[in-house]
This record gives structure tokens, sequence and C-alpha cells, in this order.
């Protein structure tokens, strides 16, 4: 009897032991592995950092001065006045009734500028021979053969062009002939009939001239302007303007060494002239 308790008392022990749950272990949390370093890849020495481009700040060309210049050569003698285009400008002065009906010299007709010189030629009637503007009106007709029309004069813009490549301005005077053209001088002058010569001179770029010489042939004075008289200036251009008695160049005392005209004694009445004015 007590043999069959204590085998009871075993089964039961064991049935108890099978009836109550497992129990699991708590879940340790999943730590993710360190991600190896980013190799840092060493500058080349070679490959030059890019470096925005420096704006360089455009030249400047100095401005020549308003000046008066002499000068000798080949017993010619040249009195010039020299100016920037900048600066100043060349005014038309055109006698619409003809040489004399308003002004009598370059003085007179340039009072009130800086300086003033006879301009182009004209026919016996007092009619220019060639084109005339003078403050945008129109006179004269366009010259397309005479030897003395070759020059384009733009007063306004102060350049000096061809009766082939010219453009209209507000004040042109068409004269000629050419003496100097890009550096060279010009066939077809002529080599006689010595006598006083009103022209202008240019460097190419923004130097200008109004000049009168005493004496030359048009050849002579081609010459003599490409051998470069004028010390500081480079003649690049020139253009003859009407000549012998016609010749007066007037500079005012606001001038440099200026304060005189050079003129003939027997001074034809001109029947335009260029007025140098300040801008």
């Amino acid at each position: 009897m007590n043999l069959l308790k204590h085998i009871c008392l075993v089964l039961a022990l064991v049935f108890s032991g099978c009836s109550q749950p497992r129990t699991e272990p708590p879940a340790q949390p999943v730590v993710a592995a360190p991600l190896p370093p980013i190799p840092q890849i060493p500058p080349n020495p070679a490959i030059a950092p890019k470096v925005a481009p420096s704006q360089q700040t455009p030249t400047v060309t100095p401005r020549h001065p308003l000046k008066v210049r002499t000068a000798s050569l080949n017993g010619t003698k040249f009195t010039a006045v020299t100016f920037d285009r900048r600066d100043y400008f060349l005014k038309v002065i055109d006698q619409k009734n003809g040489p004399g009906s308003r002004f009598e010299s370059a003085q007179a007709a340039g009072s009130g500028s800086i300086a003033a010189i006879n301009g182009g030629f004209f026919n016996p009637d007092g009619s220019p021979l060639g084109l005339v503007i003078s403050g945008g009106e129109a006179r004269g007709s366009f010259n397309s053969a005479s030897f003395l029309g070759t020059g384009i004069l733009d007063g306004k813009n102060v350049t000096l062009a061809t009766r082939e490549n010219y453009q209209r301005s507000t004040e042109l005077l068409q004269t000629g002939p050419r003496l100097v053209w890009d550096g060279e001088s010009l066939t077809g002058l002529s080599t006689t009939n010595e006598r006083p010569r009103s022209l202008m001179i240019w460097d190419g770029k923004n130097h200008f001239g109004l000049v009168h010489t005493d004496t030359a042939t048009l050849k002579g004075l081609s010459n003599n302007l490409k051998a470069q008289p004028l010390s500081g200036f480079d003649v690049k251009y020139a253009v003859n303007l009407d000549g012998g008695t016609s010749c007066d160049l007037w500079v005012s005392e606001s001038v440099p060494s200026g304060g005189f005209s050079k003129n003939s004694f027997f001074r034809k009445k001109a029947r335009n002239y260029l007025a140098l004015r300040e801008r």
C-alpha cells in the first residue's frame, strides 16, 4: 500500500513538471557592426585648382594735348594746331551765298571756336566743288571724278575717308587730293606749282591736326609728310584743302602758343571753313 502511494506521488510530480510552460531567455538586441572609415584621397599636385579668370582693366589711351607745333623740312615750314578728337570736333562753316558773303577770314568764321582753317575748293560761281554738309544741310554735289574730291572729311566724328567708303555726317567736307594714305605717298601728285597749302593730318587713331605750310608742291608736301616732320605726331593720313591765296589758318589765344593767323596778304575769300570746337 505504501509502495502504491509512493508510485502515485512520483507520477504526479512528473506530470506536474510537463504541464509548466518553458521560459525562453530574453532576446538580445542586434548591434550592427561599424562601417569601415572612408579613405581620404590626397590631392593630386599635378592638377591645378580651377580659378575664375581675372578681369583685365582695359587699356586707356592717353589723350593728346591741344597745342601748336611748328617744324621745317626741305624748305617747307609747317604750322599746325593738333588735338584729340575725343575732346574736340570740327564744325563746317559754309556760306550759302558764296565766298565772303558772311565771313572774310578764318578768324571771323571761327569766332567762339578754338581754331579755324579754310575748307575745300569752289567753282568760279562760288558754289562748292564737291559735297558739303553743314548742320545736316547738304550743299553742292558729290564729286565722283575730280582729283580734288578723293578725300572726305567727317567733322562730327573727326575722321578721314575716301569717296568709296565714306559715311554721311551732319558735318562733312569733300576735298583733296589725298596726300598720304595708310602711311604711303599717293601717286599722280603734281611736282610743280609751289604755293602755300592748307591740309589736315591724322595718326589713324585719335590725334588730328589742322596744318598750314608756307610753300610746297603737292608731291613735295606728300614726301615731307611721310618723313614725319612734326615731332610727337605720327602722320598716317593727310588730305589737302584749298590752297594758294585761299590758305588761312587762325589759332585763338586759348591754345598754348596760339593767338595768330597764317595767311597771304592777298588772301582770297573762301567758300567754307572748318572750325575747331570743344565737345
